[in-house]
């Protein structure tokens, strides 16, 4: 089945071309006034406000690789093969709802550890990543002592997340360490700061990291009728302006490179004022955006967050609902996934590990569903079709057939196709699931045996540390 299309070639060319005439005249902020000499002895011009205009011409010149070697992802809705799993990545979550207690913790590097260890089990061979923030330590130092953090509890780290440029070399030293590879650790989505800028702490990193040949991305998070106009084509023109504005920067520090891009769009809710990411306009907004990069820039950009940013702060039905919406249009439209949320919750503000397991059963679910109808001679069962006929004496719950394949349907873990029993029962439905959630996730922890932990790579990582301690903060790493 072809991908849905949202608007018409002509519709795009519009967009497209909002955004060039954007670019071109109202420019765009580079908070660096070295990156803004940079870009302007490439080719940019003065503009307003310390501004600097982009030529349409540049524009079309840092995409004719692009568009030469593109990466547009499939064109239709491909079948799913193999197992489903959500991951312990970088979820990067501020906060820990805690299910013993029904609080939302402060992520801290013991959560952060808990949670490793639960990862190191549950996603075996493949690495961990840093789920949770470790707000214990000062952000200068967080991303290195998280990965320490990691290090101390699986041997295989997946990855870091670099903040700030002045933590790139300790990073990427880290990344040497445990991995043999200096870029491991350094990857990053820098986001632009709609409307139209590139603050400081962005513009520090891409010059840090293009210059590497590090995995960078250029990410954009308007919110309609807030930071960006209040309707879905003004959105888009916005966001689009601002990714063009990340990848000329990228381009003129790197010109080799061809770095990808993710659009989170929110939409300003008027009664509350708080911004939602799960909004059918913030999904529209998303997936024109994508869709506008596939069709004229070469692709390479995709829906940042995909499921997993919803409004809902709790798990249950309205986390349901959301990530649902999210995960098939997400897959309709661009062929992504299909994917389930990762455990977060309010928008990737707090991780669940609750809501990880119920996470992984509605992927269950979408992967098998995304992995089609086979119609081969032992599926089309005509044989014990023939056989049964109008199933008067026998069915085909006994027939060789169903004992040869019924391990092929899909069983859920946690979620009750039992009848009804009691009305007090039933009631509490809800509450069994998440109860079961959690028993599942303590299951898989409780598996979780030391690693062994090279005295090597640790005194190397904390030496890396102590260095990072002292110039970045003035003081000595705590015992």
């Amino acid at each position: 089945m072809a991908l849905a299309r949202l608007a018409t070639d002509a519709e795009l060319d519009r967009i497209f071309d909002g955004a060039l005439k954007v670019l071109e005249t109202a420019g765009f902020l580079y908070q660096s006034p070295a990156l803004r000499d940079t870009l302007v002895v490439a080719g940019c011009l003065d503009g307003p406000g310390d501004r600097v205009r982009i030529p349409r011409a540049m524009v079309q010149t840092m995409l004719e690789p692009r568009l030469a070697s593109p990466a547009l992802g499939p064109d239709s809705l491909a079948r799913r093969q193999g197992p489903y799993r959500v991951g312990i990545g970088s979820q990067l979550a501020q906060f820990y709802l805690d299910p013993e207690t029904s609080r939302r913790l402060p992520a801290d590097r013991a959560l952060l550890a808990e949670v490793t260890r639960f990862g190191h089990v549950w996603q075996d061979p493949e690495p961990v990543g840093p789920v949770l923030l470790a707000r214990d330590v000062p952000p200068p130092v967080e991303p290195i002592e998280a990965v320490i953090t990691l290090a101390q509890h699986t041997d295989r780290v997946a990855a870091g997340y670099v903040h700030y440029a002045d933590q790139v070399p300790y990073l990427a030293e880290m990344g040497r360490i445990l991995t043999g590879d200096a870029q491991r650790f350094i990857g990053i989505c820098v986001f632009a700061v709609t409307p139209l800028r590139l603050d400081r702490r962005a513009c520090e990193l891409l010059q840090a990291l293009m210059p590497r040949g590090a995995s960078v991305w250029i990410g954009t998070q308007p919110a309609s009728g807030a930071s960006s106009p209040v309707t879905v084509a003004g959105t888009v023109v916005l966001a689009v302006a601002e990714i063009l504005a990340g990848w000329v920067a990228c381009h003129v520090l790197a010109p080799e490179a061809l770095p990808g891009a993710g659009v989170c769009s929110g939409v300003l809710d008027m009664r509350t004022a708080d911004v939602s990411y799960c909004a059918p306009e913030a999904m529209l907004q998303d997936l024109l955006c994508v869709e506008v990069f596939r069709h004229r820039a070469g692709g390479r950009c995709h829906v940042a967050g995909c499921a997993s940013y919803t409004d809902a702060k709790w798990p249950g039905s309205q986390r349901a609902f959301e990530q649902a919406f999210e995960a098939l249009t997400i897959y309709y439209h661009t062929g992504d996934g299909p994917h389930s949320g990762s455990g977060l919750l309010e928008s990737g503000k707090t991780f669940s590990p609750v809501q990880l397991m119920l996470d992984q059963e509605f992927g269950e679910y979408l992967w098998r569903f995304a992995g089609g109808v086979g119609v081969s001679d032992e599926a089309l069962a005509l044989e014990s079709i023939l056989d049964i006929t109008d199933g008067i004496g026998e069915s085909h719950m006994t027939s060789d057939h169903t004992l040869e394949h019924w391990r092929g349907l899909y069983s859920p873990h946690l979620l009750d196709r039992g009848c009804w029993q009691d009305d007090t029962r039933e009631a509490r439905g809800e509450a069994r699931l998440l109860a079961r959630a959690w028993e599942q996730y303590r299951e898989v922890r409780d598996q979780y045996q030391p690693t062994h932990v090279s005295p090597e790579h640790t005194r190397a990582l904390e030496q890396v540390a102590e260095d990072a301690w002292r110039q970045s903060l003035g003081v000595s790493r705590p015992a």
